[in-house]
């Protein structure tokens, strides 16, 4: 897919509260997609949401939301708060942003920690991309983008610097994305629909 214009498009963007999140809440929003951002701080979501508001065309909807990607009923929620404040049945643009670092060692590291981060960057990327998915192809055009790392390549950070739970995470999110390709070609795409 090309995009010539974003204009009037709805987009999901997960973890928009802070960093590239919100960067991309904000150039999405100048460009003239309405947008649904969530994060876990309710408060950064906020603030997200009032600045690309701010500086959005006429028209243009940005809503904040409240949502823990590792939790499937939050993202389901999350779901269906948007298409009811955004007036629609589908969306256009999903970007599966949402991540967290931590869970260093598989060996020194706490168990819970461990696995809140492998949650975070590797379940709520299924999560939306099974709740969503539905949603984009019901648009037509949609567009999955699924955030990834250099981890996702490489395992550690260096000699002596483990990166597990992460670069797991995203080494799952890189080989998900990939076998989505095919999978959607065959089963989303002209022929398959």
């Amino acid at each position: 897919m090309t995009v010539d214009s974003f204009t009037g498009m709805l987009v999901v963007v997960t973890g928009g509260g802070s960093g590239m999140g919100r960067e991309l809440v904000r150039q999405l929003a100048a460009q003239g997609c309405s947008v649904a951002a969530c994060d876990l701080n309710g408060d950064a979501v906020a603030v997200t949401a009032a600045t690309a508001s701010a500086a959005a065309p006429p028209g243009v909807r940005v809503t904040g939301h409240v949502c823990d990607v590792s939790d499937e009923a939050q993202v389901l929620r999350f779901r269906d708060e948007l298409l009811a404040e955004h007036g629609s049945d589908h969306v256009d643009l999903v970007f599966s942003n949402a991540g967290v670092g931590g869970g260093e060692s598989f060996v020194t590291s706490r168990r819970d920690v461990w696995e809140r981060t492998f949650a975070i960057d590797w379940w709520g990327v299924y999560y939306c991309a099974r709740t969503f998915l539905p949603l984009l192809i019901a648009s037509g055009d949609g567009v999955l983008v699924n955030t990834s790392s250099v981890n996702g390549f490489w395992a550690s950070l260096g000699p002596g610097m483990t990166n597990s739970a992460y670069s797991t995470a995203k080494f799952a999110v890189r080989g998900f994305s990939e076998g989505l390709i095919e999978d959607l070609r065959t089963h989303a795409g002209p022929a398959g629909a």
